[in-house]
């Protein structure tokens, strides 16, 4: 009887142990979980942005590369702050004083139009003919058409504002002809020449009078730089 009472008991703990091991959890495969509608839409977004920048780097390369070397690329980027550690103080500087002259002549409601830069590039033209052309020599500058009108609005603007006084005498012309005969001498138009020297004589007399109002203007101007 007592064994019998033994293999009950052990046939009871079995029973327990079993039913422990059926309530535990049991981990499942590792299958992926399926995704999720919104999960799917935001991988589709993203692959499609991705498409669309590289066909837009491909169609427009030549924003973000330069050049190429035996297959390595020159990006714009490095191009640019290499031209900005070259010349970048210099140009922001004449941007600066571009910037206080422009002002003051909007103070001073002075304008110049197309028709006055066109003229003045005739002009310069003609003086040009049969040496070389106006492209030609911008181009051995540096510049191009553009910069080169912005460069003449920026003198006309000058003109006008200190042309009215920078008075060339007669006098004046006459000292220079006798201080400069030998170099002017090779001149067969007298009036043309003294014409001629009273233009160089006012500029000089224009040049001057801006000179010393630039230094004045550009301490006073309100320039901040990032």
């Amino acid at each position: 009887m007592p064994r019998s009472k033994s293999l009950k008991n052990t046939k009871m703990k079995k029973t327990e142990v079993l039913n422990e091991e059926s309530s535990i959890p049991q981990k499942s495969p590792d299958y992926p979980e399926p995704s999720s509608p919104r999960s799917q839409l935001v991988r589709n977004i993203l692959i499609i942005l991705l498409v669309a920048f590289v066909l837009l780097a491909l169609k427009f390369k030549n924003l973000f590369i330069v050049a190429t070397v035996n297959g390595t690329p020159i990006t714009r980027l490095n191009f640019e702050q290499e031209l900005n550690n070259k010349y970048g103080q210099q140009t922001l500087e004449n941007m600066i004083s571009e910037q206080v002259i422009l002002s003051e002549a909007q103070k001073r409601n002075i304008k110049v139009g197309k028709d006055e830069v066109d003229k003045k590039i005739k002009e310069i033209e003609d003086r040009l003919k049969g040496q070389v052309s106006l492209d030609e020599a911008l181009q051995a500058q540096g510049l191009t058409r553009e910069s080169f009108r912005k460069q003449l609005e920026i003198q006309i603007i000058i003109d006008k504002m200190f042309g009215k006084d920078a008075k060339v005498t007669d006098k004046e012309i006459d000292e220079y002809l006798a201080q400069n005969q030998e170099t002017l001498s090779s001149s067969t138009d007298p009036a043309k020449l003294r014409a001629d020297v009273k233009e160089m004589l006012t500029q000089q007399k224009v040049g001057d009078l801006f000179d010393k109002w630039f230094t004045e203007a550009k301490k006073k101007a309100n320039v901040v730089k990032f």
